[in-house]
């Protein structure tokens, strides 16, 4: 039997239980043989931030082996090479004027694919994955002037400690480019119907704009939204800014 209300992971508000569903359930949608594991997702009353409290205390070997494992290419079959590909052709071009004085970190980048292939365009690169080794890692040290974020946050069961994270690798004027889907402006008729809502993706945590933007402001930084997907935030006036706020 799940609680009907836990404590909000960002704001610490009551969330109240949102519905479950099958741990099968996932983004596009492909039938899947039913595990009989119920997932519960709350969404908070204050920031409506929607999160499941399931894998709070997996380890990493525990995500590897139930969720990023040699099965997720068929609920996610872009996520290889056809996705950060696209990604790259995209950010080059809107980055252009950067080339070869950026250099610029791909935070939850897979295997490489798009620090890679940015490297082929001529910018600096390199690609950080708790999840998959990268022959472009960076090193502890090192500090960005811009983040690249690219359906990452989703899968965080600790979103403030995923930002906090971020946030120590970037320079004291930096940015971050970032996508996650928000919440429709219907989420309360569809509820977990939403497509976004896939455990076995490892959608775990499901942002409203509020609650994005406060991981980002009770750091000091500036925070927006071009869409339903596509978001910036930012401190001070790094020189990628223009390019990032023009998109």
């Amino acid at each position: 039997m799940f609680a009907q209300t836990i404590q909000c992971k960002i704001c610490g508000f009551d969330a109240e239980m949102f519905g479950a569903v099958d741990f099968s359930q996932n983004c596009p949608r492909v039938p899947l043989p039913a595990t009989g594991v119920q997932v519960p997702y709350y969404r908070c009353a204050n920031c409506k931030f929607l999160f499941t409290n399931l894998c709070d205390n997996w380890t990493q070997d525990e995500f590897g082996e139930k969720i990023y494992n040699d099965d997720y290419a068929i609920v996610d079959p872009d996520f290889s090479s056809k996705r950060p590909l696209e990604l790259a052709e995209h950010f080059a071009r809107l980055m252009q004027a950067r080339k070869g004085a950026l250099r610029l970190l791909d935070y939850g980048g897979g295997t490489g694919v798009f620090a890679q292939d940015m490297c082929a365009r001529g910018f600096e690169a390199v690609s950080y994955d708790p999840f998959h080794d990268s022959d472009l890692a960076p090193s502890g040290e090192e500090r960005f002037e811009l983040l690249h974020c690219s359906e990452v946050i989703e899968h965080s069961p600790d979103p403030r400690a995923f930002v906090a994270d971020m946030v120590r690798r970037m320079a004291e004027e930096s940015a971050v480019y970032l996508s996650t889907a928000l919440q429709p402006p219907d989420i309360e008729q569809i509820r977990l119907g939403w497509w976004y809502v896939g455990p076995r993706n490892g959608h775990i945590s499901l942002f409203s704009q509020e609650s994005l933007s406060m991981l980002w402001t009770e750091h000091g930084f500036n925070f927006g939204c071009y869409d339903l997907f596509t978001h910036v935030a930012w401190r001070g006036q790094p020189p990628c800014l223009p390019a990032l706020v023009g998109a």
